[in-house]
């Protein structure tokens, strides 16, 4: 394995989404040799991973995020320290989010999931039915902060764009894993040079991932598992009653799909703030692009934005802060303008994030041009 990537990485998707909600920390990988595989091709080892059996496992993971682009809704949140995660190798899984000053729990199961902060002491919970199954769940494990599966997501939308390679061997998690080294082919304009993840040799199960960014000998970006055991979970991790005291929202999968084409239906849900703040993406691969419209109820700058921005660092979201929205991005951004209409481009450390005059924003980890012409198509 090469000297840059001989580390033990940490957890929690989101080239999906313009990069716009994963994480990295590397750790020493340790006394153990890189183990000692039977050869395989790049291509078959990415069919085999797609094709891999789900797991049942429990494992911990740990995340940390050096791209500097903003968490934008529809994303997993990766703002933590440390993270439990069980699977049962069907439909259900818990991740159990560990934050400098709270626990944030997602519950998933068949028909339900549970968002629950300890902090707050309140509780999200959206419930579907089988004519809504597929969309809602589809919602409900875009919030898991679940490194295989994230993992394998990012493979698979990375695979049409990128010249693919096996590189080495490492132990990730104690566990004897091929290193997958996808790389973007020469048409792609993004800002990052590489993409680097570790799989299980025998499950074929997604263990880690880096990202690399050009320029820069470090990953921006990493999750992966810290420990690893697979095998049977408890079904009782699996349900989820909210302590006594919690401020429960509960939203029915069909009643938000009824408020999204306009009709009557509950408001100030999980499912209706995704769906009022619009996300769409442009682009696919590594040019990917996310935009969202910001809350119409923010009407300030997001605490820490004008302090860090100058340095590339954004905050973890859009939401709340100290100071007016506009006044603070002319001091830290350049005025940008399109078919779009006008703006505000803000650099960061890989990639960018421009704000317009309507009240949206677009973001990903590429060049200012990029987001442009992706707002122009919207």
């Amino acid at each position: 394995m090469r000297p840059r990537t001989k580390a033990l990485v940490a957890a929690g998707s989101g080239i999906a989404v313009g990069l716009a909600g994963l994480a990295l920390t590397t750790l020493p990988a340790g006394a153990d040799d890189d183990p000692v595989l039977p050869a395989v091709e790049p291509e078959a080892l990415v069919a085999s991973v797609l094709a891999a059996e789900p797991q049942a496992f429990s494992g911990e993971a740990e995340v940390s995020n050096e791209l500097g682009l903003p968490a934008l809704p529809g994303t997993p949140d990766l703002d933590f320290e440390s993270a439990r995660v069980f699977h049962d190798g069907q439909e259900s899984a818990r991740v159990q989010l560990e934050k400098a000053t709270s626990e944030v729990t997602f519950v998933k199961n068949p028909d339900e999931v549970w968002a629950y902060d300890s902090q707050e002491r309140t509780a999200e919970h959206l419930t579907w039915d089988d004519a809504d199954a597929a969309a809602a769940r589809k919602h409900a494990e875009a919030q898991l902060a679940d490194p295989a599966r994230a993992a394998a997501e990012i493979i698979e939308q990375l695979r049409p764009t990128s010249e693919i390679t096996v590189d080495g061997t490492a132990r990730v998690a104690g566990r004897a894993a091929y290193e997958l080294v996808l790389t973007p082919k020469p048409s792609e304009k993004t800002l990052l040079r590489e993409v680097t993840v570790a799989i299980d040799e025998q499950t074929r199960m997604p263990l880690a991932f880096d990202v690399y960014a050009n320029g820069r000998s470090e990953p921006v970006l990493s999750l992966g598992f810290v420990e690893l055991d697979l095998g049977a979970q408890d079904p009782a991790l699996f349900d989820f009653t909210p302590p006594q005291g919690t401020k429960v929202e509960t939203t029915d999968a069909g009643d938000a799909a009824a408020h999204r084409a306009g009709k009557p239906g509950p408001e100030d849900h999980m499912a209706d703030r995704m769906a009022q703040q619009g996300v769409t993406t442009v682009g696919d691969g590594w040019d990917t692009v996310v935009i969202a419209e910001l809350p119409a109820d923010l009407p300030k700058m997001p605490a820490g934005m004008s302090d860090g921005a100058a340095s590339g660092d954004l905050p973890g979201a859009f939401t709340g802060g100290e100071q007016d929205l506009s006044g603070a991005l002319e001091r830290i951004g350049q005025r940008v303008s399109g078919d779009f209409g006008t703006g505000t481009h803000v650099q960061i450390r890989v990639g960018g994030v421009i704000v317009t005059d309507d009240g949206r924003v677009a973001a990903g980890a590429v060049p200012e041009q990029v987001l442009v012409d992706a707002l122009d198509q919207q």
